[in-house]
């Protein structure tokens, strides 16, 4: 292990850490940049390197030790294309770059792609955040995250502390009371953060969001990983339908456990076989990429996804079974601000029968449900939040979707899109829907109190398995 100074475009320095391969000869190199700090990538500089791969883990623009400032979003992709270009032309590289990293360091894989970077041979994105898709906002609603995420990366330290505090964020959501929520950055950590206010003058999914990630599909190979349980599924999910060079994973994990292949989270815990080594899978499929090796065998097919209940299926592409529609009763919503809403802690809750709007016989499901709602009401705007849950001793959350209405078109039909689900059902299992205003990790919506009325025509479309 040594330290590192790679050089930029612009004469700033972009430093982390080298560790060297095990094997004496020029090797390839696996790169991430994070604004994480580089050092907590050491276990994986040790195993890649035991791999024979040299492992380069830098800090990103302004982050740790490096040069700059950190504008998050801005800067990775410029920054990683010269790191790669440089790392390929040390002496003991072999000219061969493959990138790795998860969430934000996700993200900047796909980035630093879009820049074509000639020494560029694979990405291996793990839930890759999209900008403007799924953080900092989703379905055009900002998160509360966001300034919590900005805080953990402010200056150059981890904030780790204050970013873990969960309750001092929801009193922070809960007592900005009648402020605008641009002041939501003043009210946590006491001053104006440029990007929160930057990506709130963005409210909706435009050329600014879009200016951030590749803008046609792209011809390097990428191994996408997410989860069903993880919050940047529908990024990941994003870049997998742009981009048709890509091998995908969805394994039963949240967004941690993209990254450890944890088995237990939330209150949920699945079998054995769902845990994967992917640290190897990594490794086995950079030396095919960069034919040192055999394809994987665990990557039989483009697509592998774990089936709950059942383990491990692969196919050419992400499944999408014949579809059961779940008609959802004409109803009146009563709205109230997300205030009084609190976010689930786990994704197993105890909830009365007349919380849902409408259940149903549960049965095998694999895909991504789909909703269509008829939806009116006299408020000058509100957001909708749709969850759906499988109902057997306890109600267990299957995905979230939701909406602003003031973005929307309201004399037709609404159309959402839920994260990928694959699971077996059992004898007596029920789906159900809850509609309601959004939980507090999403922005309040002060003109939501008051009432929605949702249509008889209005159902959720569940794919078979």
């Amino acid at each position: 292990m040594r330290f590192i100074d790679v050089p930029t475009r612009d004469g700033s320095v972009l430093r982390g850490i080298h560790y060297a391969s095990s094997r004496p000869q020029p090797g390839p190199v696996v790169l991430v940049l994070t604004p994480y700090g580089a050092d907590r990538y050491h276990p994986d500089g040790q195993f890649f390197a035991g791999r024979g791969f040299h492992f380069v883990s830098l800090d990103s623009r302004g982050r740790g030790d490096s040069d700059g400032v950190f504008r998050p979003f801005h800067d990775d992709g410029d920054d990683g294309h010269d790191a790669v270009s440089w790392l390929a032309d040390q002496s003991w590289s072999t000219g061969d770059v493959v990138t790795y990293g998860g969430s934000y360091s996700g993200f900047v894989q796909w980035a630093v792609a879009g820049t074509r970077p000639r020494a560029l041979r694979a990405i291996a994105p793990v839930a890759s955040v999209c900008p403007g898709v799924d953080f900092p906002m989703v379905g055009n609603v900002p998160t509360a995250y966001a300034v919590q995420w900005l805080a953990l990366n402010h200056g150059r330290r981890m904030n780790t502390g204050p970013w873990s505090d969960s309750q001092y964020w929801r009193d922070v959501h809960r007592g900005l009371g009648d402020r605008p929520y641009r002041d939501l950055d003043i009210a946590s950590v006491g001053e104006r953060l440029p990007a929160f206010q930057e990506w709130l003058d963005h409210p909706v999914y435009d050329a600014y969001w879009a200016s951030f990630v590749p803008p046609e599909p792209l011809t390097v190979p990428a191994l996408t990983i997410t989860g069903q349980y993880d919050d940047d599924q529908t990024g990941a999910l994003t870049y997998y339908e742009r981009h048709a060079k890509t091998h995908l994973v969805i394994g039963p994990w949240d967004h941690g456990a993209t990254r450890s292949s944890a088995r237990s989270f939330g209150g949920l815990t699945f079998a054995a076989d769902s845990a994967v080594d992917l640290r190897a899978l990594h490794a086995d499929w950079y030396d095919w990429v960069l034919g040192r090796g055999p394809s994987p065998d665990f990557l039989a097919d483009r697509v592998a996804y774990y089936h709950i209940g059942e383990g491990w299926r692969h196919a050419p592409s992400l499944p999408q079974g014949p579809t059961i529609e779940l008609c959802l009763p004409g109803t009146a919503l009563d709205l109230e601000p997300s205030l009084v809403h609190q976010a689930p802690d786990g994704f197993q809750e105890h909830l009365a029968e007349d919380e849902f709007v409408a259940t149903a016989p549960a049965h095998s499901v694999s895909g991504r449900p789909r909703a269509r709602l008829a939806l009116s009401s006299d408020l000058p705007d509100f957001d909708l939040l749709v969850g759906l849950y499988l109902l057997r001793d306890e109600a267990t959350l299957l995905g979230e979707a939701v909406l602003r209405a003031r973005h929307l078109d309201l004399t037709r039909p609404v159309d959402l899109t839920f994260p990928f689900i694959s699971r077996q059902t059992e004898p007596g299992d029920r789906f159900a829907v809850r509609v309601r205003a959004p939980h507090t990790r999403y922005q309040t919506n002060r003109h939501a109190r008051g009432q929605v009325r949702l249509g008889a025509q209005s159902y959720v479309s569940m794919p078979s398995a």
